[in-house]
């Protein structure tokens, strides 16, 4: 059953215009209402899930994507366990996760995420119904260190549990999306884990996320661009950045699946030494299962027509996000 917190949410949520929206959208031959009402009569976060966010999500790849793949499923056991990836897009990298688990007969994971998603009450409603576990950004330095301890013994209970019951969970490599297209994961994600006791018996499966259309492209060409251009403001606005890549095209998405990481430590490290051994075995197994797809004429377009709609400055810095396609 929901906690008060989640069937509050999950009201607010039958009874927005922002719903309905969604509806009307997703679902135009069915009656504005549609979503509206599935919501109403959902009773525990599996059912949220199940019958309304995996739902949505397929027509968001019908509607959106030239395929949707993955492999690596062998890799993945009913063991609770911390999937850690490459970080494309705010949303979308987690939320596709979640429809491969729930379809091939997996618990949909925990999701840890930065309180920017939480940018009004609509997309905070569907984050506390998608078992979001919420990292604060900012702070001073010994707050922060007290929020990664709890983060880290919130996750210890998740993923080694003491009376049998756990839950996967999902983190990005590193803070935020990488914004040039390189992938690396961060040894302090490790010094995270690490706070609460050893993590030699975790399961830790690093997961390569492949975008053929770089989700967000053009803002991300504006950092860039940004980066070179100080003076010039630049405002975040994370809803229309999540909207932007839900809507926009992506080509083909494929999701790699990497056996477990070796945890052991070597005789000698020290713990700033261990945590980046880790990092970089994580490395090695999502760098391996990049994916490039053969030349498609639509998605070539597509691209173009992306390139085209940014500012006429910011197009060079477009060429980073290209799609790469096989020799």
């Amino acid at each position: 059953m929901f906690s008060p917190e989640i069937h509050d949410a999950v009201i607010r949520l039958s009874k927005s215009e922002n719903v309905r929206v969604v509806s009307q959208w997703a679902y135009p031959d069915k009656p504005a209402d549609y979503l509206s009402n599935k919501l109403s009569v959902v009773s525990s976060t599996l059912e949220f899930q199940r019958d309304v966010m995996i739902p949505l999500a397929h027509v968001i790849l019908q509607r959106t994507a030239r395929g949707f793949t993955y492999s690596g499923i062998e890799n993945i056991s009913h063991k609770p366990t911390l999937f850690i990836s490459n970080h494309r897009d705010i949303v979308l990298d987690a939320y596709f996760l979640q429809v491969i688990l729930l379809e091939n007969g997996f618990d949909t994971s925990q999701i840890i995420a930065g309180t920017n998603l939480y940018v009004n009450e609509f997309a905070s409603d569907i984050a506390i119904c998608n078992k979001i576990i919420a990292i604060g950004r900012g702070g001073s330095k010994r707050g922060f260190g007290e929020a990664m301890m709890l983060i880290s013994a919130e996750l210890r209970q998740s993923l080694a549990p003491t009376e049998g019951q756990g839950s996967s969970v999902w983190i990005a490599q590193r803070n935020g999306r990488t914004k040039d297209r390189i992938d690396k994961t961060d040894p302090s994600i490790i010094h995270m884990l690490s706070m609460t006791g050893s993590i030699a018996d975790y399961c830790i499966v690093p997961v390569t996320i492949n975008y053929e259309l770089e989700p967000n492209a053009a803002y991300k060409a504006h950092h860039l661009w940004h980066n070179d251009h100080p003076e010039a403001a630049m405002e975040e606005n994370y809803m229309e950045q999540m909207l932007s890549s839900i809507l926009q095209n992506k080509g083909h998405v494929h999701y790699s699946f990497h056996p477990a990481v070796d945890l052991s430590c070597p005789d000698g490290l020290s713990s700033k030494e261990y945590y980046q051994l880790v990092a970089r075995r994580i490395d090695e197994e999502i760098l391996s299962g990049y994916r490039q797809w053969p030349k498609d004429e639509c998605v070539e377009r597509q691209w173009q027509e992306m390139v085209m709609a940014t500012p006429e400055e910011v197009r060079p810095y477009m060429q980073t996000f290209a799609p790469r396609y096989q020799e």
